[in-house]
């Protein structure tokens, strides 16, 4: 499942309530359910995530995990 990838790659970023409830309101703002969540969806759920991203990552480190999510459903994310 897309959702639990995603949880489990934020999570050692932000921890898992924070990590939970981002994903669940950036999914609930694309009109997308945790079980809908596609490797099709991510780039779009990278750029909508990464403005909050930047408030605890700031600005470089929102970038390199949002591009890092647009790409997670490819396997290429090791973290």
């Amino acid at each position: 499942m897309m959702y639990k990838k995603l949880l489990e790659y934020l999570t050692p970023m932000l921890g898992e309530a924070t990590a939970n409830n981002l994903l669940k309101h950036y999914c609930a703002r694309l009109s997308l359910s945790e079980d809908s969540i596609s490797p099709a969806n991510l780039p779009d759920l990278a750029r909508a995530m990464s403005p909050m991203l930047a408030v605890w990552l700031g600005s470089a480190g929102a970038s390199q995990v949002a591009e890092e999510i647009a790409h997670i459903g490819e396997g290429v994310v090791s973290r």
